[in-house]
């Protein structure tokens, strides 16, 4: 978005939207009418280089959601495409009751229960840029790719990458970008739980 701003000659970029019919919201309210707060996971990408590792967000969901967490007692909503499922299957055994949306849900039906989450963390991919435009606070993670070009938009939005730069990942004698492996590994779990922690207080000015 901010890419595309500054090409276009457009200052400042404005934040994404998207709009959605009653039917939906109703919806999405009926689903999650518990009122327990959520914290939503995008733990795939379309490429695995992008890919932090599923047991890396686990961890960082269990301490997020703990008694001293930001998030106390909030239930998982995990995102993904159907053929993700199984990647991602360690992330869904993090909770006992996980709201599974990694397949067969519509898109707009899906941005409208990303509406009531009360925090999203994922990879680069669509799913971030759906949370951003959702308008909650959207943390995204970044290593391969360019944080300055891809990253959520918004002022509720925040990245957080590897210890290495994108120059440094993809120039080391070992890239090859047909590979699947993922080169987020040195990205941890304290970086992202402080990273997310940071975005909340700010965002909630706390």
């Amino acid at each position: 978005m901010e890419e595309l701003a500054r090409q276009l000659g457009i200052s400042p970029p404005p934040e994404p939207h998207l709009y959605l019919s009653k039917q939906r919201e109703a919806r999405a309210a009926a689903q999650l009418a518990d009122g327990r707060p959520i914290l939503a996971l995008g733990p795939a990408a379309n490429w695995g280089g992008k890919v932090w590792p599923a047991e890396r967000f686990a961890e960082a969901a269990r301490r997020l959601t703990a008694p001293g967490g930001i998030l106390p007692g909030a239930r998982l909503m995990v995102l993904g495409a159907p053929h993700e499922r199984r990647d991602i299957q360690p992330v869904l055994a993090a909770s006992s009751d996980p709201l599974d949306l990694t397949g067969g849900v519509d898109l707009l039906d899906l941005f409208a229960l990303l509406r009531r989450a009360a925090l999203y963390i994922g990879n680069d991919s669509g799913l971030m840029h759906m949370a951003a435009a959702a308008g909650i606070p959207t943390l995204g993670l970044f290593g391969p790719s360019a944080e300055w070009r891809y990253r959520p938009w918004g002022e509720k939005s925040a990245v957080v990458r590897t210890p290495e730069t994108l120059e440094e990942l993809t120039s080391a004698p070992d890239y090859d970008y047909r590979s699947h492996r993922s080169l987020m590994l040195n990205l941890s779990v304290d970086r992202v739980v402080e990273a997310a922690e940071q975005l909340w207080r700010r965002v909630h000015q706390v």
